[in-house]
């Protein structure tokens, strides 16, 4: 069988394997739904930073990932167990029969470097893009399903390293949750690249999967199966399959150019990722939350500062005075590593209010509360390239996620950062501004409101209301009287929390207040007569009204109502 060194020439049909077309991958029962709509994240985003300059750059970026790169609906990923004939872990790379499985995040790390490797030689991207629309095109069958014994087979599985707490919690441990049964009889292989191993691997598989103590060894040498169980994944098998087995998801994505559709255009895939969710990490939650039920963790503080130790430190300039103001709100110093698995479990799931700076400790985001809010601090580098690595956390567990994008520390301000993925992150500054306003988001989240000017006021009214804190967002606008009268759009947000606490009549009436302001909002007239349908207002005067100023868009709002009676709203 080819080593992955050896194989990155290949042309992709020979490189990628193909579920249900390749022979040698099988299911254990027929196929289920392949993705499934769930809720959108619930996030947040500003900036906090003092200079101007990064400020619009962080700002533009934010509003692009909100206007044109957020899907309608979050979607979660099925994750399945298959059996395999002739597969070879290489590194963190497997492959089956000779041809190299792109599933979860390794998949995409193989779609990178399979592009990478043949920079400035033959169009590779070309290449795949035609091989992965003619196999859509071709519409193959599922895959077959096996009925022989597999309970004692080997499981396989990938880990990108033996170091990085946030890739092994994110994309490996949850894997072994299809194997978490009594019927297993088998041992667990994770097989990764580069020889360290830290300890908290296997405290966490330890921790989660008792039952799996004693089975699981984690190897770096290439090792070849005859017969085994691993995973597919339903991001990467998207594009591998056409509409017969994972129907088209194009009717919820974003009418832009960053979504190309079955196309597997990286940045395509990306904004699929920022979307999804993989199914192993909600059954990983679900195990956990079930492992700390009934348990004692009142030791463990509810609001907190997460800390780091970690031998990769990148010191956060600003971080002791606010530190000490938090510390006046009711917040302790937190450090992961001092926590077993299961308090780390438990410290998220009952968190109130959780806040750090960006680093791979933001992976138990998964485990938090769905009432929970995750404040993440950041930099201009991490909200391009790193941000979007996070949401579908916040997609799994349903908490509110909020980054909070700062400066960087560095001696020379005039320094360069080279901001591109995948280079060492440059480490965060926050200055007295900046420190103030992430104060006065925690205060508007805790109820102590304090807010200088209408402008602070919108912004934080607008990061609430994406967050859906209703009572939060609902506190911070009674505490302004009048606010309402000078700037419409937070009569809109509060519309927004009137609905989501459940009184639709009030928001009706909230909205109808806007549009009276307005009268020149199309999306504001059609969420008003969409709603006033749902709640049995009478909507002929309004729909007269859109059809005389909005003529143009008549057929948008027609589509709007014909959504509206599917879904049954």
């Amino acid at each position: 069988m080819t080593a992955i060194r050896d194989a990155w020439t290949l042309p992709p049909e020979e490189f990628f394997f193909c579920p249900g077309r390749d022979p040698g991958l099988s299911v254990l029962s027929p196929l289920p739904q392949m993705w499934r709509t769930i809720p959108k994240a619930r996030l947040a985003a500003g900036s906090v930073s003092e200079a101007p300059h990064i400020t619009a750059r962080i700002l533009s970026h934010v509003e692009t990932h909100f206007k044109r790169r957020t899907f309608r609906a979050g979607l979660e990923m099925a994750t399945v167990p298959v059996v395999v004939d002739d597969l070879l872990a290489d590194g963190h790379f497997l492959s089956v029969r000779g041809k190299w499985l792109m599933t979860g995040a390794a998949g995409t790390r193989l779609r990178n470097r399979y592009a990478w490797k043949n920079e400035g030689g033959r169009d590779v991207e070309a290449e795949t893009s035609a091989y992965f629309a003619q196999i859509q095109t071709d519409d193959p069958p599922p895959p077959p399903v096996d009925t022989r014994p597999t309970g004692d087979l080997p499981f396989v599985v990938d880990a990108r390293n033996g170091t990085n707490f946030y890739h092994f919690l994110t994309e490996t441990l949850g894997q072994l949750w299809v194997v978490d049964h009594d019927d297993f009889a088998g041992d667990v292989h994770i097989h990764l690249k580069g020889e360290e191993v830290r300890p908290f691997l296997l405290d966490w598989v330890e921790a989660l999967y008792p039952r799996l103590r004693g089975r699981v060894h984690v190897q770096t040498d290439q090792t070849r199966y005859r017969r085994a169980l691993t995973v597919l994944n339903g991001r990467h098998y998207y594009y591998q399959t056409g509409p017969s087995v994972m129907p088209s998801m194009d009717h919820l994505a974003p009418d832009s150019h960053f979504w190309k559709g079955r196309d597997p255009d990286r940045n395509s895939l990306a904004v699929l990722a920022m979307n999804s969710c993989d199914e192993m990490l909600v059954r990983m939650r679900e195990t956990a939350h079930a492992l700390i039920a009934g348990g004692d963790w009142t030791h463990l503080p509810r609001r907190f500062w997460v800390g780091r130790k970690s031998e990769r430190q990148r010191d956060m300039a600003g971080e002791a005075p606010l530190v000490e103001a938090l510390g006046k709100r009711g917040f302790a110093t937190v450090y992961f590593e001092d926590l077993s698995p299961l308090e780390q479990v438990a410290i998220m799931a009952r968190a109130e209010v959780m806040i750090g700076y960006h680093g791979a400790g933001f992976a138990n985001m998964v485990f938090a509360g769905e009432d929970t809010h995750c404040i993440e601090l950041g930099t201009l580098q991490t909200c391009l390239f790193r941000w979007q690595d996070f949401m579908p956390l916040a997609l799994a567990s349903r908490c509110r996620y909020t980054s909070l994008f700062a400066d960087y520390n560095l001696d020379d301000p005039e320094e360069d950062v080279d901001e591109r993925r995948g280079k060492a992150l440059a480490p965060v500054a926050l200055g007295q501004m900046g420190r103030a306003k992430v104060l006065g988001f925690v205060d508007a989240i805790l109820g102590r409101v304090r807010v200088a000017n209408m402008e602070r006021l919108s912004e934080l009214a607008d990061m609430l209301s994406r967050l859906e804190d209703h009572g939060a967002l609902t506190r911070l606008l009674d505490a302004h009287p009048g606010a309402e009268r000078q700037n419409v759009d937070l009569m809109i947000l509060r519309a927004n929390a009137l609905q989501g606490l459940g009184d639709p009549g009030a928001a009706f009436d909230a909205l109808a207040h806007a549009w009276e302001r307005t009268g020149d909002r199309p999306f504001l007239l059609e969420r008003l007569i969409l709603l006033g349908r749902e709640i049995g207002r009478d909507t002929d005067a309004l729909e007269r009204s859109h059809a005389a100023t909005f003529e143009k868009r008549a057929f948008i709002l027609a589509r709007k109502l014909r959504r509206q009676s599917v879904s049954g709203g």
